[in-house]
């Protein structure tokens, strides 16, 4: 570690964005592009926290909603939604995939040194989705691994199992 606090090695650039009054951040080296607008074609019988799938340069892009995965409700469009186009591996594949956010906000920079993982008492969430917890100008951001989030349970498997 360097002098000032940090080095290049320790510091990690982070895409943060809202979602359910909540502050979030992917490793902005996995983001593709922040859609602004867009039209989401609802696929019968998806997992339940996937709402569709869009047409981004050519190419059929599903669409998670991270509230409904988190088990927090719906991803409502507003103003300020937008769709994050990532790479995620999703079994043996990686995959761009978009996730639903209720604001991107900017890329940040963390200190990885300084991204906790979370207390193990009193979250029901599977800690494998969450990388940990930073903060940023007073606010804790919570970090996501996406391909943790995006991965299918088995409780959801066996649901669209039985759906098909």
């Amino acid at each position: 570690m360097s002098e000032a606090g940090t080095s290049a090695a320790d510091a990690g650039r982070f895409l943060a964005f809202d979602l359910g009054g909540q502050c979030f951040a992917v490793d902005v080296s996995r983001v593709e592009v922040v859609l602004d607008s867009f039209r989401i074609t609802r696929v019968p019988k998806a997992l339940p926290f996937l709402r569709g799938v869009i047409n981004f340069r050519g190419a059929v892009i599903p669409v998670a909603d991270l509230k409904a995965r988190f088990g927090e409700g719906r991803t409502e469009a507003g103003e300020g939604s937008r769709i994050i186009v990532l790479q995620a591996r999703v079994g043996p594949d990686d995959l761009a995939i978009g996730v639903l956010a209720d604001s991107v906000r900017e890329v940040i920079e963390l200190d990885r040194t300084d991204v906790e993982r979370p207390p193990r008492i009193g979250f029901s969430l599977d800690e494998s989705i969450i990388e940990g917890v930073g903060k940023s100008n007073g606010e804790f951001i919570v970090v996501l691994n996406m391909d943790e989030a995006l991965k299918e349970t088995g409780v959801q498997a066996d649901r669209a199992q039985e759906q098909r």
